[in-house]
């Protein structure tokens, strides 16, 4: 049993807007399930503000690359590559940083145009959500202030679309700080807590699949 709406976060905004060899198929299938209409994708606008940072930061290219053209030409001087070989890498690493930097550029116009995607519901911080905020940064949680913004937006987010009629919601979370359990798949007490209570089932990947083991308690109370 699918949800009927699900959330997304950071991650997946930036494997939707990253250079196109890094993108992620399953992000990219997740939005065309949500334009199929299998359920609705739902988004906190501070994501998009995060990603726009989170993306050049991560993939500008020189970075990766620098260090591979320091080991090319400490290799063709200590004759571990010939001349034409090294030439060859510093052709693709100049390749490399040229699409790459190319594909950066496009980023603020990909963001743009996912926050204006007919099917992603892009919502901001309400004022119940920044109080939830405050109610969340008083639990143990060991969260960081922007962890905390996104998890009291999706729990209020989620609880009005319960009032309109969803019965529960899903949320796709690759951020370990935001999944109710460890590394180890011990449940987080606070944070399941927290999902349970606002009816949410916490996905580890993009794949929305079935759902065989829903807590009864949600529907007992119904």
């Amino acid at each position: 049993m699918k949800p009927q709406a699900v959330f997304v976060e950071t991650n997946w905004v930036v494997d939707i807007v990253a250079p196109a060899h890094l993108q992620s198929p399953q992000a990219a299938q997740l939005l065309s399930l949500a334009e199929t209409g299998e359920f609705e994708l739902h988004l906190p606008a501070i994501c998009l503000t995060e990603a726009r940072e989170t993306i050049p930061r991560r993939f500008t290219p020189r970075t990766d690359s620098e260090d591979l053209r320091k080991f090319v030409k400490w290799a063709k001087k200590e004759g571990k590559l010939t001349t034409e070989d090294a030439n060859a890498s510093f052709r693709v690493f100049d390749k490399f940083d040229g699409l790459v930097t190319n594909e950066l550029r496009k980023v603020p116009e990909r963001l743009r145009e996912l926050a204006q995607h007919p099917h992603l519901n892009v919502f901001p911080l309400s004022e119940s959500m920044l109080e939830r905020q405050v109610s969340i940064g008083a639990m143990d949680t060991s969260l960081k202030p922007y962890d905390m913004a996104v998890l009291a937006a999706i729990l209020v987010r989620a609880e009005d679309l319960q009032q309109q009629g969803h019965s529960w919601v899903g949320f796709c979370e690759l951020d370990s700080d935001l999944q109710p359990w460890d590394k180890n798949g011990v449940l987080k007490p606070i944070l399941s807590d927290l999902y349970n209570a606002s009816r949410i089932w916490v996905y580890r990947d993009f794949l929305v699949e079935d759902v065989d083991e829903l807590p009864e308690v949600w529907f007992s109370c119904t």
